[in-house]
């Protein structure tokens, strides 16, 4: 028993292996916006930071789940980022919002 249990493990890393690289080496920040411009996007974390990720042409941005190039976040709006820092400031990679529902 112990036998086929260790050749099940064994069998089984390789699968397991490409999940865990899968996420890939970007950093991530969540938040609410709390600015916007052309080439920036302000974010409060919940610790209360406010981080500034920069937009570049290579930005990829989903909203709702949805693909697209012409959306940008809004004030308010929940963020979820991948970002990768380059020197001192942070680019975004793949930015994904959705709006947040008013009461």
């Amino acid at each position: 028993m112990t036998r086929w249990l260790i050749i099940l493990i064994v069998c089984s890393l390789p699968l397991t292996s490409g999940s865990l690289w899968a996420h890939g080496n970007n950093d991530h920040i969540l938040g609410t916006v709390t600015e916007t411009t052309d080439t920036n996007i302000v974010v409060k974390t919940p610790k209360g930071n406010s981080v500034s990720i920069s937009i570049e042409s290579e930005t990829d941005f989903q909203h709702n789940g949805i693909s697209t190039k012409d959306a940008r976040p809004q004030v308010g709006d929940r963020l979820a980022a991948d970002v990768s820092k380059h020197g001192d400031h942070i680019v975004g990679k793949l930015i994904r919002f959705t709006t947040s529902k008013t009461k």
